[in-house]
């Protein structure tokens, strides 16, 4: 018996080492997998919560400061997104007016200076009123690729111009306008100094 007693004795201090890094171990595990867990719910919830937002609402959270678009076609995308939108969406004035501020803050210097916010958030209400009530609709738009882009510089500053065609459907029909962007460099990022549309190419038929 007592023999039995000094084994069990000499053997127990070991024992309990293994024990404990056995359940250190196992804990460090389930800490680690239940870390994980959560992180991928959130992940989920927001990734979730951005598929369920709208197009004029995850425009409205756009952080330009953070994720301004770093190439010229990224800009003109992101304001024909936000023109598709307003032009198309029945909006409540306040968020047309917070789709419009987006808008503006791809605008170069100079055309801000030269539209007053006011003065351009009302015209702006008055052609989307005019498009819709003429029964219009802003079906997509394509723009040109990086290789068609014209680039020039002009007193130091540089200047980039591309095109943009649009497809607006009317009355069963889809005609077809092209846009002449502008664009300027300031601080490193592209910003728009104008657009004007040029003549319309009547589609041959719906599509």
């Amino acid at each position: 018996m007592s023999k039995q007693k000094r084994e069990i004795s000499s053997e127990s201090p070991k024992s309990q080492i293994v024990r404990y890094c056995i359940i250190l171990g196992l804990l460090a595990v389930v800490i680690l997998g239940f870390y994980f867990y959560l992180t991928n719910q959130s992940k989920n919830s927001d990734r979730q919560a951005e598929e369920n937002m709208n197009e004029a609402q995850v425009l409205k959270q756009y952080d330009l400061e953070k994720q301004y678009p770093k190439s010229i076609r990224e800009v003109v995308k992101l304001h024909c997104r936000l023109l598709k939108v307003i032009y198309n969406g029945n909006l409540e004035e306040q968020d047309m007016q917070a789709l419009n501020m987006q808008a503006r803050k791809l605008f170069a210097e100079e055309l801000l200076a030269e539209n007053d916010e006011e003065e351009q958030f009302a015209s702006l209400q008055k052609e989307v009123t005019e498009f819709q009530s003429a029964g219009k609709v802003f079906v997509n738009y394509t723009i040109d690729v990086e290789d068609d882009i014209s680039y020039r510089t002009i007193n130091g500053a540089e200047l980039a111009t591309l095109y943009v065609t649009c497809s607006i459907r009317e009355n069963g029909t889809t005609n077809f306008v092209e846009e002449q962007y502008l664009l300027k460099k300031e601080d490193g990022r592209w910003k728009l100094l104008g657009w004007q549309g040029l003549m319309p190419e009547d589609a041959a038929g719906d599509k």
